[in-house]
């Protein structure tokens, strides 16, 4: 990330940490808000994403914890440590708060590894090497990859960090709002570059075509934390393209997973995406819902990806510091010709763009600038009721 999307992704999570007390009264609130089946919904998901991908692991590490609301998937997960990282030094405080909470309201009898856990806030994911002291069995990132498509070499630099930190054969998953989702909604309103609906909005703020990096907007959807607060309209992101995030994974070793084994997790996305990377949501919230709650949540995907053999970690992890040497020199030298004249300047998407057509992933990019019009909507399954949902 850039230090401008940053600033901005920052202030608005922060304007959102510590509104409550303690659990039970965030509890409360969360069972009278309008977005209920949305939150139960994504929670179930990443719970049995834990489940399956981490489940009993000696360790994970998440990047973008937010306010530490995965805590109980992790005890529940049995897995014995994890150390979420954030740059909202808001939510690393509330995220520090809760679990602390948490191991005050464990049960004494408990049998088994109990959970330990750390926070620490940071804005260096995307922008330098971030090195931990050891390697995770997982490493996670929920509702938070996008915001590292500001540009590529953000995106560059964060999987770069998952991989470093990440063991042979282990998991890096996570979920994130699809851009052919988001930019179909749009192009669809009559209003555009508007969509309002009454649990979501979505703002277009790029220009001209699409482009792989840097196409920001802003969404909100009622009652979460994306919601507009204070003097921030919403979330502010970065449209997602699937064949980039899987080119550019590739370069660090990610290979992505396609069969997750796991059918009650499978059903919570969408049937034609059952032999596919990228796996899009499916919601079926009560008939009493409004219907823009579950456009909402359709925009959503996840992903898991696995690192490869010991021969790609090895060459990851030699070559870290050199790659970073090479980022600050390049940042360098690009700073020297922040004077040049206007007329042959470029917008850092269009640079970035550039450069990542000429890296080993051009044909990532080329896929990706193929699928911005090539979208189409998977056909819904029959909705279900919230009773049939619990059943």
């Amino acid at each position: 990330m850039d230090a401008d999307a940053v600033r901005k992704t920052r202030e608005h999570y922060n304007s959102h940490a510590n509104v409550y007390s303690d659990r039970d009264q965030a509890l409360n609130a969360r069972r009278q808000g309008a977005a209920l089946p949305l939150k139960d919904f994504h929670n179930d998901i990443k719970r049995r994403m834990i489940l399956r991908f981490a489940g009993e692991a000696e360790s994970l590490l998440d990047f973008a914890c937010g306010r530490g609301g995965d805590i109980h998937k992790w005890a529940r997960a049995k897995i014995r440590y994890v150390k979420g990282v954030d740059l909202s030094p808001g939510e690393i405080e509330e995220a520090t708060r809760r679990f602390a909470e948490h191991v005050k309201q464990r049960n004494p009898r408990h049998q088994g590894p109990l959970l330990e856990a750390e926070f620490v806030d940071s804005d260096q994911l995307g922008l330098s090497l971030w090195k931990e002291p050891r390697q995770y069995d997982a490493v996670t990132c929920m509702f938070a990859i996008h915001y590292f498509f500001v540009t590529e070499r953000a995106l560059d630099n964060f999987l770069h960090n998952v991989a470093i930190n990440l063991k042979d054969g282990g998991y890096f998953f996570g979920t994130f709002p699809s851009g052919k989702r988001v930019q179909d909604t749009i192009f669809k309103a009559k209003s555009w570059p508007q969509y309002k609906a009454p649990m979501l909005q979505l703002q277009a703020l790029w220009k001209g075509q699409a482009a792989p990096f840097g196409c920001a907007y802003t969404c909100a959807i009622g009652d979460t934390v994306t919601q507009g607060k204070g003097s921030t309209e919403g979330s502010y992101e970065y449209l997602v393209f699937n064949s980039t995030l899987i080119g550019v994974a590739a370069k660090h070793g990610l290979e992505p997973i396609v069969d997750w084994g796991d059918p009650e997790l499978d059903d919570c996305f969408d049937e034609v995406d059952a032999q596919k990377p990228i796996k899009h949501f499916h919601p079926r919230f009560p008939t009493e819902s409004d219907p823009s709650l579950s456009q909402a949540s359709a925009l959503f995907a996840a992903f898991v990806f696995r690192k490869s053999g010991s021969q790609g970690g090895q060459k990851e992890t030699a070559g870290a510091e050199a790659s970073d040497r090479k980022r600050k020199r390049d940042d360098s030298q690009r700073a020297g010709t922040a004077q040049a004249p206007a007329s042959h300047s470029n917008s850092t998407a269009q640079r970035d763009s550039v450069d990542w057509g000429k890296t080993e992933g051009s044909s990532a990019l080329k896929e990706a600038a193929k699928a911005v019009s090539a979208y189409k909507r998977p056909k819904p399954r029959e909705a279900r009721t919230g009773a049939q949902e619990k059943g």
